[in-house]
């Protein structure tokens, strides 16, 4: 008679998490310079440029490529001096750099991606803001608020016969829930006999 009724209402939406491929190739770009002494920054670079495809992406590559170049030209055979201590501190610090950004821009990209376009909202479920949230008895009347006085008397306007009650859909697990089941049979009955008079 009820049928199978309407689904529960949905929470918030649930969205699919990072696939696991995308935290292999993330945790593996960042850590690339880091394990490379700075001289694979370029990867993480590139990498970068190739998932934005912004100008500003591509410029940094660029800069990581001829940083690279230009530290190691500059490197002294001699490892012990203030030379080759800047140096290496460049190339390190540009190491770590470049995989903060990388972490940044790869995390902020997965949630614009994942985000994608707005789901439908959830089905209308006329039951949500008619039941009752009493514990016995029948729903309260509402106060009845006079209509405005017109100038011109208008008709009088034939009232319409109240729609028939529908019971809420839950699953029936408890006395309880069938007593009110069989009061609001009873009282559609009643509703149904009062329209036929």
């Amino acid at each position: 008679m009820y049928g199978q009724g309407y689904p529960p209402p949905a929470g918030p939406q649930q969205r699919p998490g990072v696939p696991a491929s995308v935290i292999v190739l993330r945790v593996l770009f960042a850590v690339l310079p880091l394990f490379s002494i700075g001289l694979l920054t370029w990867a993480t670079a590139l990498r970068i440029a190739l998932l934005t495809r912004r100008a500003v992406d591509w410029v940094l590559f660029a800069l990581s490529i001829v940083l690279i170049v230009v530290c190691l030209v500059l490197m002294p055979d001699d490892v012990e001096t203030t030379r080759a201590d800047v140096v290496v501190a460049t190339i390190l610090l540009s190491a770590a750099a470049f995989t903060g950004y990388y972490l940044a821009v790869d995390i902020r990209h997965d949630r614009i991606r994942l985000r994608g376009p707005v789901p439908p909202p959830a089905p209308y479920n006329p039951y949500a803001a008619t039941v009752p949230q009493q514990a016995y008895g029948y729903p309260q009347a509402r106060p009845q608020t006079r209509p405005p006085v017109q100038a011109h008397p208008q008709p009088p306007v034939r009232p319409q016969p109240p729609a028939p009650v529908r019971p809420p859909q839950v699953a029936p697990s408890s006395p309880r829930i069938d007593q009110v089941r069989a009061e609001l049979d009873e009282l559609s009955d009643l509703l149904r006999k009062d329209q036929e008079r």
